[in-house]
Parts: C-alpha cells; structure tokens; sequence
C-alpha cells in the first residue's frame, strides 16, 4: 500500500466525523438542561435585553416598556404567542428558545421591576406552541395591546 493512501484514509475519516458533527441539530445547550438549571434573569438578558432593556422600561417609540404593561401582565397565553410568533418588529423565537426558556424569559418579565404576576410554566409554553390553528370560521378577533 503506497503511503499516501495510509495518510489519505485517516484524514478522509477524520473528515467524515467532522461533517457528521455539523449536521447534528442547533438546538441551544441549554435545552439539554434540566428547566431548573435555567436562570430566568440570565434568559432575559440573553435574548431580551438589547431591545427591552435590562430595567423593562424599553426604548420609547421603538421597543415597548415591560415594566408595568397590562399586556405582559395579563393572562399568559397573549406574550406566550407573541414571543412564539412575533408581532410587529418582534421577530419569532419559535425555533430558537425551548419551550423552558420562555416560560423562564416570561416568569422573569411578570415577577420584575415591580410587576406581580403568576410565573409562566413550560407546559404553557408547549400547549400553545402545539396548539391547532385557530379555523377560518372560528369567528375571533384579532387585536393588538
């Protein structure tokens, strides 16, 4: 066997682990941890902050106040949606936070600066995330807060 087949072969092996690798999912590391090792002031900060800010009082006129708004302090089920689907310039975390790391983002928003509202659970999360569609027919009404 010529030596530059026993160099080729390890290198192309090598090679093939590494594309394997990459074609693993990008689900975030920590979505492999247990919801209790989440730190719902850290996944805020995370993925929230730059636009809301770390106190919640937003930007005015371009990203709205958290602190003390009806709409996060309300039943769950509307921000649960709105960080799942985006609105407006928000965009959609559907497929970059798990089902945990909202319900951490949103327990942090509803129990911060003041707020005083019931922490959201990631079997919340999951349930509208796996909801049905809402039919043509169903007769609701879209608004926005």
């Amino acid at each position: 066997m010529p030596m530059r087949y026993g160099i080729c072969l390890p290198l192309f092996m090598a090679t093939i682990a590494a594309a394997a690798i990459a074609q693993t999912s990008h689900e975030p590391t920590v979505a492999a941890l247990p919801a209790a090792a989440l730190d719902p002031t850290q996944s805020f900060s995370d993925n929230c902050a730059a636009c809301h800010q770390e106190d919640g009082k937003g930007i005015e006129g371009a990203f709205p106040a958290l602190a003390g708004d009806a709409f996060v302090l309300g039943p769950a089920a509307a921000p649960i949606h709105v960080i799942l689907e985006g609105r407006g310039g928000m965009p959609s975390f559907k497929a970059d936070l798990t089902d945990a790391q909202i319900a951490a983002v949103l327990s942090h928003v509803r129990t911060s600066w003041g707020n005083k509202a019931a922490p959201v659970a990631a079997a919340e999360v999951a349930q509208l995330r796996n909801r049905e569609a809402p039919k043509a027919d169903d007769g609701k009404i879209i608004s926005a807060h």
